[in-house]
């Protein structure tokens, strides 16, 4: 076996622990001399880098490794056990986010993240995104015909 160099994993993501798996992987592919592809390697890397209050969520999995696939099935775990319930994405997606300094493309995002697990419809989505507009822009908009959330994002723009 090749020796492999030093791999630059990300600082752990709290708010988004799927994305940080990302730029992992990613970061796995970047390795020299050739890729990272051993789950067992990939576990090691992301478990000496996680901090000791999220290792501490999936510690079952850490003392007891899967045999087959440690990387993908701390991964998963990962994900389910530190990313916040339905009900809590549901909460905040009603509750909302406000538009503040940011582009409605912005929050548009950054809804549609919160969303994309929860299986909201376009139309619902729509509504929550528009109640988040200023009133001026709300107007504009409801002149808007086969209006679709990316046109309502670039229009507020």
């Amino acid at each position: 076996m090749s020796e492999v160099g030093a791999v630059q994993i990300p600082v752990y993501n709290r708010s988004d622990p799927a994305l940080w798996f990302i730029m992992c992987e990613s970061t796995f592919k970047l390795a020299v001399p050739k890729p990272i592809t051993e789950s067992v390697t990939k576990f090691n890397y992301v478990v000496s880098h996680l901090p000791p209050e999220v290792a501490s969520l999936v510690r079952d999995i850490l003392m007891n490794p899967d045999a087959t696939d440690p990387y993908t099935h701390l991964k998963t775990e990962l994900i389910n056990r530190s990313g916040e319930s339905s009900q809590q994405e549901i909460r905040q997606l009603l509750s909302g986010e406000e538009l503040g300094t940011r582009k409605p493309s912005e929050l548009l995002r950054n809804m549609k993240r919160r969303a994309e697990t929860l299986k909201v419809p376009e139309t619902f989505m729509l509504e929550l995104f528009l109640q988040r507009l200023p009133t001026s822009v709300q107007t504009i908009l409801a002149a808007v015909t086969d209006l679709t959330l990316d046109k309502a994002a670039e229009i507020s723009d």
